[in-house]
Formats: structure tokens, sequence, C-alpha cells
């Protein structure tokens, strides 16, 4: 329901915010929904739907991905199929046999439908009307609340309440709401949205709260029962004290057209609903009427939000109505495919190897780990891996904070204080740091200090399962000297030769472009050892390759590559070993 005006402003708000040229301001937007649904309101395309003479920020910026598992008619497999089928029915095509006799089976007469049941209809007059008919029907007590509409006097310059409300348009607070106990209402204003009283909630009224002013009794507060049951956790107990778990509202305040200010109860009944309004619900029960349907796209909505067929009572059957946009069929036809495997493919890999004979090992550049810890924990593909390579820790101390620890790992750190032993200057900088956590089933011996290696910033650690194999991590910070880090970076190189645990494989932010042109010491020294560097893609944002991993054994390399990361400039690197 987003139209292209709505995310062209996007796009420039957040190039403003970021104070980036790029599209949404270079960061990743991840847009979810479903085209085939309800358009932008109005006569507006949806995205998807290129426009020559219109402002697009979709067509060259955004790839598609389906998925396919269906969670609201989990239970009801026969009409999640019969619900697919007619989300992309075209006006053309014939209903098959065996989806009519199923949409059949859910029409009934009016008299036959649960009136508690919520009933969904294409415009706001046939919602209004079954509003009223309904409260009529059930409620004997009902109140009438006419909307206090103020305009300045130009007299004498006071606001002077009106004697009747005027006539407001579709999208003001109501001219006139009428409410009982018990009544089914909607909020229809933002109150408090951290709350959770938002636009869209349900539920019914449990309390009219009057007070007397001028001997004229006026509803000062409604005491709403939210469907949410942690909804209005602010807003409760505001009469009746600890007992009561009513959430109160009171009149919200807008100005209308011409000077008027209005001051009304933000909410209308809810007996039924427009399409447009339950995009997005699941519910029990509904009861559909496709008499006025006029639209693509809404049918389908309409019809879909109950979790079986059970639930579901049509009015007005009309199986015309029921037909999408072609033009959305063409359109997704056409875009750009994203595969999953490209997105997540450490994890992909992972879903098709045998894993007890595989040794996983990630080095992530995290920029900070005291910052990104919660997103290591919920990065979806890092704490997949055995051994995780940490540089940029920026840690000090001696000690490591418990909150730093990752459940099913231990951790082995090397701050930059403790790695420059001749070089006080770069001891004394901030950030830096390295470490590697390993999980708890492998055993790992560590190794930090080695006599030939006095200025370097690095951990080792020797496994023996699922493999024999001697780990590195290495980190060399942008502005540290050639001629300082190679002769110790060789220091390590020569130690980790003399070891008993090969495969030896050293992942680290060397800070060495692999993919500009001139010459590559780093590089040239671990070829000179008889390494190979595994990655060949930029991994990071100014697509640079600097984080690399240098393999002895590269034939027991099976799978490599780079991960993606929204929270650091750098992104993962991976590789998979098999004995």
């Amino acid at each position: 329901m987003i139209s292209k005006d709505l995310f062209a402003y996007v796009n420039w708000r957040l190039q403003q915010i970021r104070g980036s040229k790029k599209a949404f301001g270079g960061i990743s937007v991840l847009a979810v929904g479903d085209f085939y649904q309800l358009p932008p309101l109005g006569k507006a395309k949806p995205l998807c739907v290129y426009e020559d003479d219109v402002l697009d920020f979709w067509k060259d910026s955004f790839q598609i991905i389906t998925l396919t598992e269906i969670m609201r008619q989990k239970e009801d497999l026969a009409f999640a199929e019969l619900l697919n089928r007619l989300r992309v029915r075209q006006k053309t095509d014939a209903l098959r046999e065996e989806d009519r006799v199923l949409l059949l089976q859910a029409v009934k007469n009016t008299e036959e439908c649960p009136h508690d049941a919520l009933h969904i209809f294409a415009t706001n007059k046939e919602v209004h009307m079954h509003n009223t008919k309904t409260i009529q029907a059930i409620h004997t007590d009902i109140i009438t609340i006419d909307a206090e509409d103020y305009r300045k006097d130009p007299r004498t310059g006071v606001m002077k309440r009106q004697k009747k409300p005027v006539t407001g348009k579709k999208d003001d607070l109501l001219d006139s709401i009428q409410v009982a106990v018990g009544a089914r209402i909607m909020v229809t204003r933002n109150l408090d949205v951290e709350d959770g009283i938002v636009n869209g909630c349900f539920g019914q009224i449990v309390n009219i709260v009057t007070k007397t002013r001028d001997g004229i009794a006026t509803v000062h507060m409604l005491g709403l029962q939210l469907d949410n049951p942690n909804a209005g956790l602010k807003h409760r107990r505001r009469v009746q004290g600890e007992d009561d778990n009513s959430v109160y509202i009171e009149r919200s305040e807008e100005s209308l057209r011409k000077g008027t200010v209005r001051r009304q109860f933000p909410i209308k009944l809810a007996y039924a609903c427009t399409a447009h309004k339950v995009q997005g619900m699941t519910m029990q029960s509904a009861v559909v009427s496709l008499k006025k349907i006029f639209e693509p796209g809404m049918a389908y909505v309409a019809l879909s939000r109950t979790t079986s067929l059970s639930g579901l009572h049509i009015t007005d059957f009309v199986e015309k109505k029921i037909y999408a946009d072609p033009e959305i069929t063409a359109s997704l036809e056409n875009m750009r495919r994203a595969t999953v495997e490209g997105i997540m493919p450490l994890l992909q890999h992972i879903r098709e190897i045998n894993q007890d004979q595989t040794l996983k090992i990630v080095h992530h550049n995290t920029e900070g780990l005291s910052s990104h810890i919660e997103d290591v924990r919920c990065h979806h593909e890092l704490l997949l891996s055995d051994i995780l390579c940490i540089t940029e820790s920026h840690l000090s101390g001696s000690c490591i904070p418990q909150h730093l620890q990752l459940e099913g790992y231990k951790m082995f750190a090397r701050n930059r204080h403790a790695s420059y032993s001749t070089n006080a200057e770069m001891a004394k900088k901030d950030g830096g740091g390295v470490a590697i956590f390993c999980k708890e089933d492998i055993q790992a011996q560590s190794r930090q200090y080695i006599q030939s290696v006095t200025d370097l910033e690095f951990v080792v650690i020797k496994i023996d399962t699922p493999m024999c194999a001697t780990i590195a991590a290495v980190y060399r910070p942008p502005h540290y000297s050639l001629e300082t880090f190679l002769p110790n970076l060789r220091g390590l190189l020569d130690y980790l030769d003399m070891m008993d645990k090969h495969p030896v494989i050293i992942c680290g932010d060397f800070n060495e472009d692999l993919l500009c042109a001139g010459r590559k010491a780093i590089l040239e020294m671990f070829q000179s050892k008889e390494y190979t560097q595994l990655i060949t893609s930029a991994t990071t944002e100014k697509h640079t390759l600097l984080d690399h991993i240098y393999i002895s054994h590269p034939d027991l390399c099976l799978q490599s590559g780079v991960l993606q990361s929204y929270y650091s400039y750098h992104n993962p690197v991976y590789c998979i070993l098999q004995k």
C-alpha cells in the first residue's frame, strides 16, 4: 500500500540523515509484503510496476525472494492452496471447479453468519451501515457522543464551542459516535505507540465515565478492554484503583479546515471493517461480502484473513470479483531474483555437508566487540562457526567482561596494549585487539607470546578435533608500517612452521587491498611460505579486499567466501575445511 511518492520521500530522508547520496542513504532496506494484496490508495500504481514519468527507487535497487511457507492457514492446507490460486487469478481465468466447490462451502445467507464475527466489506458506507445496525440491535443503553468543535470568536479572539459539530471529512475524528458498554470498537489514532494503543487496535467498551458541568453530564473518559492484553498498561487503574484493569482514553484534539478545532474520542465502532483496514490481520472467524469489491487484490485480502475455511463465511458471492492485477504479474516475472544461497552461503553449505567431518572457521572485524556483541549473537551465520576469529575487538584491561562471552564458546583474547612490547606508541593507542572464540566441545590450546614476535596483534590456538589444525587471528592497523609489521609476521610464520598441528589457517584484517593494482608485500610473504589466500571478493563497503584467509593446505578447503554484515564496515569471511 506504499506509494512511489512516499517511497521516494523515505529515500530522500535517509539520504539526508546519513549524509549520503547513495540509494536510501547507503543502508540496507528489507521490504516485506505481497504486491498481489491491496495497492496504494488513490490511483497510484504499486512500487513494482514501472512508469516512465514517475520517480522509481524500486526497479534498480531491489531483488526478490519468494517465501513459500504458509503460516496463517498452516493447519488447513487445502484452504491455503486455494488462496494461493485465488491470489494470482486473472479476470480472464476460469475458476477451477474444485476451487468453486470449496468456496461454495463458505457461502451463507446473512442470517446464517455468526453475529460476533468481524464483517469485512469493500466500502466505508457498508461498514457504517452494518456498525449502526448492529449496535442498535444488541444494545439499548446507547449514548451518542458528539464532537466538541471550537472556533475563534472574531470579536473576542476566544475559542468558542459550536452548537453542533461541523461535517468532517472521511479521515477526521468522527462527527458523532454511538457507544455502549460492551460495544466493539477500534482505535483510530496512535495514542501511545510504546504502550500499544495504536491506530487499528481492537477492543470493547467496558466503562463510560461521565463528568457533570453546568448541570449537563458529558462523557469524560472511555474505559476499554483491548484485544491485546499487553497494550495500554500505562493507561489503567485511573478510575477504580488497583482493581481496575480497563485502559482509559480521553478525547483527542485535532484541527479541521477553516480554523475549527475538534475534540473527540479517537474510536469508531468495529463490528465491521473495510478490507483495507484488516490487511495484515489474522482471525478465527470472519464474514466477507464481495458485493462492492472494486479493485484487484481486495477480494483475496478479505478472504484470506481466517486461519481455516470453516471460519470463513461469504455473503454476496460474486466470482468475477476475485482477480489480481495483470501488471503485477508481469512486473514480478521481470524482477531480478536474489538467491538465498548467495545471501547465506555458510548456512546453505552446512545443510549440504556432513558436519562431523568439517571445521568451520569465520573471521570478522567487528569494529568493537562491546558495541556489537548483541549483533554477533543475533547474526544468522556467525554462530554456525566452530572457530570465530575477531579483529578490532577494542578490549582493554586484563579481564574479559562476562557479557562479552558467547554461550557455547570459550574465548582467547589478546588486547592491543599487550601486543606491543617494544613499540610503546602503538601500545597506547585505543582500539585494535584480537580474539578467538572456540566451541566448548573442541579442545584448544592457546599461544599468545612468541619470543621472535614482539610487535604484532595475534592469537594462536591449536586443536585436535574435528581435525588437527592451528588457527591464528592477526590484525594489522592501517597506519602500521610494513617495514615493522613484516618481520614480526615472518617470525609468526616461522614459528607456525615448526608446530606439529597442520594445516595452519591464518585469518585477519591485514589492511592490504588485494583488489587494487600494485605490489602486495603481505600476500607475497605468505606465498613465499606456500600459503594460499582463499578470499576473492570484496569484504568492505568500499569494495576493498582487506580481510584475508591464508591456508597451508588448500586442498582441505571445501568452501570459502564472504558473509553479510549490517553493523560493521567489514563483512565476515569464512572457510570450511574437510579432513
